[in-house]
């Protein structure tokens, strides 16, 4: 399971309803659209590992992650695939050919720079919205928000789980992040900015902070 960061929008009302879908959920599809086809709830592995192998894409750069993969393409057999596994291959390298991705959470990690779209979503109010992302902030999606809407002011405040590490504030307009207020790592924060960390991140995801947590 990922470590699901909590992100809170302050912004327009027209900036805000451009990332809501006609369901009223926060879609970042509104913003960065995939354009290929993947009907499918989950990825089969032995598909896109098979499609990997086909399109001999790059192996991961670190060393064991990348003989890792290199061994599953090794063993992989398309004739064995199941029937969805098999369909999802084929559809993976009719995307692959459109767009340069396989599916559309591949899609998502590079243009939306977060694994999913957005989840547990909410319209706060009209020039505020709250959602949650795995493992970071998608940044990607507020920079193409920023450059379709250049005279609004764009506040994004975020919190990972991981309380005072991986958070912050960052401001957009224009097209570009103006402004940037966010924690280092853990290990090399002063005591000081760990707990003003820790404080802003309680602050952003709604949690009451004890005794047990300082």
């Amino acid at each position: 399971m990922p470590n699901w960061v909590t992100n809170k929008v302050k912004a327009p009302q027209e900036v805000i309803q451009a990332m809501v879908s006609e369901e009223g959920r926060i879609d970042f599809g509104k913003i960065i659209k995939f354009g290929g086809e993947f009907p499918w709830d989950g990825v089969s592995v032995d598909a896109e590992t098979a499609a990997e192998r086909v399109l001999n894409l790059p192996l991961n750069s670190h060393p064991l992650v990348g003989s890792m993969q290199k061994s599953s393409r090794d063993r992989v057999d398309v004739s064995k695939l199941s029937d969805e596994s098999f369909e999802q291959f084929i559809q993976m390298l009719r995307n692959h050919r459109q767009t340069g991705y396989l599916h559309d959470m591949d899609f998502a990690r590079s243009a939306w720079g977060t694994k999913w779209n957005a989840y547990e979503s909410r319209v706060d109010g009209p020039e505020s919205a709250s959602f949650e992302t795995a493992w970071s902030f998608p940044e990607p999606i507020f920079l193409k928000l920023s450059s379709m809407f250049p005279e609004a002011t764009i506040e994004l405040n975020y919190a990972d789980e991981d309380i005072g590490s991986n958070c912050g504030t960052v401001r957009f307009k224009g097209g570009e992040a103006i402004y940037r207020d966010e924690s280092a790592g853990w290990n090399s924060m002063s005591g000081a900015d760990r707990e003003r960390w820790t404080s802003f991140a309680y602050e952003v995801k709604g949690w009451e902070r004890d005794q047990e947590d300082d």
